[in-house]
């Protein structure tokens, strides 16, 4: 299995996700959702497009009209086969193993887990998993879904200038504001 990332917004409590979909609307989240999850990186020139794996819960998150999410190669994992992605761009497998043996074969330049809760608790157990790429938010918000616990002793949290060079790009740093959501952008990485 090739080396993988995982990218959340989570609250300090783990909370992702509420009755099917996101609790908060943050441009500047989005924003470093798609490029983290798009960029090639400079070492990478050459490779195709970055993968992303979701569970059938986000693919149905994300409005219809953004999927599949473009500029990446999109897999949906699903325990129902005969799920009817209603679109050919997108690839249903039906487990984390299956959907990595598909994604590998495309030799992807990186490849992000994006959700839901049941993915992430199997893939931050992966030794496979490499990098947290998390939006902190800060607020108290009330969520149904949760993000694993990320335990010390398997991942550091990185330094900002860390994250920026993962992402090769400025990334605001400290608590950033917007509305009434503060949230801060932090990496973590596996300890070695």
């Amino acid at each position: 299995m090739t080396g993988f990332a995982l990218i959340v917004a989570a609250t300090n409590e783990l909370g992702i996700g509420v009755h099917g979909g996101l609790p908060w609307r943050i441009p500047k989240d989005m924003a470093f959702f798609k490029h983290a999850t798009t960029l090639i990186p400079r070492e990478s020139k050459g490779m195709s497009n970055n993968a992303v794996i979701m569970g059938r819960v986000t693919w149905e998150s994300i409005p219809q009209k953004f999927r599949p999410l473009p500029d990446r190669f999109n897999m949906v994992v699903s325990r129902n086969l005969n799920y009817d992605l209603h679109t050919e761009a997108a690839v249903l497998a039906g487990s984390m193993e299956e959907a990595f043996k598909v994604v590998e074969a495309k030799n992807p330049s990186r490849v992000f887990i994006i959700g839901g809760a049941q993915m992430y608790s199997m893939g931050i157990k992966k030794p496979e998993c490499t990098h947290i790429l998390l939006t902190r938010v800060l607020n108290k918000v009330d969520c149904d879904v949760f993000f694993p616990e990320i335990d010390p002793d398997q991942y550091r949290l990185a330094n900002h200038e860390e994250l920026e060079a993962y992402v090769e790009q400025e990334v605001p740093k400290g608590v950033q504001t917007y509305k009434e959501y503060q949230y801060e952008f932090q990496m973590y990485v596996r300890n070695v």
